[in-house]
């Protein structure tokens, strides 16, 4: 897996873009609440509603998703929702910064419609960026990094929180700063993801071992070359060898 993902540029930015999206973005699940409590004095009843309201625009924009998905290019959806979940952190994090209740619930809504967004092109990506006979390999590398994205987010919206609140002695400001550094790290995606290319992708992929030997020359059996006789040539064929057929190579006997 390491070989296939450090050989490959544009497999090493897709690796790093869905390790910074997917703790920027889920991480905020479990910091919503207590920030909305912490900057505005809400009691549990409203700060519940927040998902609520997060969860619902997601929903709709993953029907939404579907459609565009269909007429839109898959990279362009997931620009259009990582840039919008990246305007929505923003409006939560001036909105709780200045205890603004407008500015916040117009991030949330935002957060939660472009997420949508973003959570069907990113899926729909993570299988255009794999090869055929590779696929397993590749779709495990990025389920790899998803996994590793969510344990970057919980520490990053435990631990971080916990250190900035105790050197600060403010709540508030530790929850700030844990979003702003979200922030951050969805805008490093959104520039990431402007460039990674899936027919680069494939181009640069390190050829399957059978497919190198297709890419081998045949020895020549021509009478001209006496040397030949009684050797063995094989023979493969690229696109069915990709499929890991071994009935794809056949031998000829001069």
């Amino acid at each position: 897996m390491s070989a296939a993902i450090l050989g490959n540029p544009q497999a090493r930015r897709f690796f790093v873009y869905l390790l910074l999206l997917l703790a920027a973005i889920p991480s905020q699940d479990v910091l919503l609440e207590p920030f909305a409590a912490e900057a505005f004095g809400w009691a549990v009843t409203q700060t519940t509603r927040l998902i609520s309201l997060w969860g619902g625009f997601v929903l709709i924009a993953i029907l939404l998703a579907g459609f565009l998905e269909r007429r839109l290019p898959r990279r362009v959806v997931a620009q259009a929702g990582n840039r919008g979940a990246l305007a929505g952190f923003l409006l939560i994090l001036v909105g709780g910064g200045l205890r603004s209740t407008g500015t916040f619930y117009a991030g949330v809504i935002l957060l939660g419609a472009r997420t949508g967004l973003s959570t069907v092109a990113n899926l729909a990506l993570m299988f255009d960026l794999t090869l055929p006979g590779q696929v397993g390999l590749f779709i495990g590398a990025w389920g790899f990094s998803n996994a590793l994205s969510r344990l970057t987010g919980t520490v990053l919206g435990g631990a971080m929180r916990d250190l900035v609140t105790a050197a600060s002695s403010d709540p508030l400001t530790g929850y700030l700063v844990v979003f702003a550094i979200e922030t951050s790290m969805l805008l490093t995606a959104v520039l990431l993801l402007g460039r990674i290319d899936v027919t680069a992708f494939r181009g640069a992929a390190t050829p399957h071992p059978v497919e190198r030997i297709a890419m081998t020359k045949a020895v020549s059996l021509s009478p001209s070359n006496p040397s030949t006789v009684g050797q063995v040539t094989f023979v493969a064929f690229p696109a069915v060898a990709r499929s890991g057929d071994s009935s794809s190579i056949s031998c000829r006997r001069g």
